[in-house]
């Protein structure tokens, strides 16, 4: 069978419209059965929605490069000064050494400050009438962990949160930054700032850790230093800040399993596994075509920059049986609600290992809470699924 070259009809690009940000897994599926690998001229961009290319791209670091960053349209500032925007072997040899931030006794300390920080929150939510689950919890107990983890105090403390609040908000249109580059470049100046700070008064955040192993290996330059802080900050927004709100909607949109998971927290590890794969809050990432390539059938030429939807990818129901549907017993599959290959999620075992002991904690005193979704505020950007604001009444 020879390989089809498709471009995209008007009927079948992705409108990125109110009805997609709600629940774009409807468009997913018709793209997998239609045309899983597509052009769309408008955009200049190739998309893939299947999880056998997705899954192709994820594993072929060289022919599906990150390099030219890892976002549709990346920020200079961080192209080939990340882990993400980088190949092997930079990306391997690096790894590791970033890695020394994110040990099982630092992840141990942070669960311990967020889960204080948690219980003092959940003291001043009202027990009755609605209150925004993100703005009034979860996103502000994501700014104070991400500060606590990089040594951010005072002013600096409240001005990465405040650039935080306009992340992803699509200021550059809904395929643009998924921060804005005015944001990006005063992220950089603070964190900046922070680098020449703990260069002198070293302590036990993530600049220190990183300034001790740059005193050893100088591969580990300042620019890559911040690069992968700011990622953190970014990266960090997507789990708690995001992701964490996408558990309590699959929660309130299956009760029955909701109800399990109240009567045994021994559950809580598979919910997050399940919730990940089923509704990600990293809907997709960018990867550039280095040479011709077929990718589920489809002939990609060299150049092109391609976008792999994992959000979609997850929900392949060739590869993952009835993957369409949310259960908690499904066990593990591999799925890309993490990414997976060489640049699967640094920071995944963290997030797990800090939202299981989290939810453990906070869903026995929400109980079987009622989330008002008609007045609820998404996230608008195609590679972020989320809310902005999310009202929540505590149940029983």
């Amino acid at each position: 069978m020879n390989p089809i070259e498709p471009i995209a009809h008007p009927r079948d690009q992705v409108v990125l419209d109110d009805a997609f940000f709600d629940d774009p897994y409807p468009t997913y599926r018709r793209k997998r059965e239609s045309g899983p690998v597509f052009y769309d001229p408008d955009q200049g961009l190739w998309m893939a929605f299947s999880y056998a290319a997705v899954r192709q791209a994820l594993f072929d670091y060289e022919v599906f490069s990150s390099a030219r960053g890892n976002t549709i349209r990346d920020s200079p500032q961080r192209v080939g000064k990340t882990l993400g925007s980088m190949d092997p072997p930079q990306h391997d040899a690096l790894r590791p050494i970033i890695m020394r931030g994110f040990t099982a006794s630092r992840i141990a300390v942070a669960v311990e400050d967020l889960l204080a920080d948690a219980a003092q929150r959940l003291g001043e939510l009202p027990r009755t009438g609605p209150f925004d689950f993100v703005g009034d919890f979860s996103r502000p107990l994501l700014y104070s962990c991400l500060g606590r983890m990089l040594g951010l105090e005072g002013t600096q403390a409240g001005l990465a949160a405040a650039i935080l609040g306009n992340l992803f908000k699509g200021a550059d249109g809904p395929y643009g930054l998924p921060l804005p580059e005015e944001d990006m470049r005063t992220l950089f100046g603070l964190l900046q700032d922070q680098l020449a700070y703990r260069r002198n008064h070293p302590s036990d955040d993530l600049f220190s850790v990183l300034l001790e192993a740059q005193s050893t290996d100088d591969r580990l330059t300042d620019d890559i230093i911040l690069g992968n802080l700011s990622t953190v900050l970014l990266a960090g927004n997507a789990s708690i800040g995001h992701f964490f709100p996408n558990i309590f909607l699959a929660l309130h949109q299956h009760p029955d399993q909701a109800r399990r998971v109240l009567e045994d927290m021994s559950l809580v590890p598979a919910l997050i596994e399940e919730s990940v794969r089923w509704d990600t809050s990293t809907q997709c990432f960018a990867r550039q075509v280095t040479r011709d390539v077929i990718l589920d059938g489809v002939k990609v030429p060299a150049s092109s920059r391609i976008v792999l939807f994992y959000g979609s990818a997850s929900r392949d129901e060739r590869s993952i049986p009835e993957a369409e549907r949310f259960d908690i017993d499904r066990g593990k599959v591999q799925h890309f609600g993490f990414g997976a290959g060489t640049h699967h999620c640094l920071g995944a075992l963290a997030a797990k290992r800090m939202l299981a002991p989290l939810l453990q904690q906070i869903l026995p005193e929400l109980g079987m809470f009622d989330l008002d979704l008609g007045t609820a505020d998404r996230v608008k950007h195609i590679m972020v699924r989320g809310f902005k604001h999310l009202p929540m009444t505590v149940g029983t």
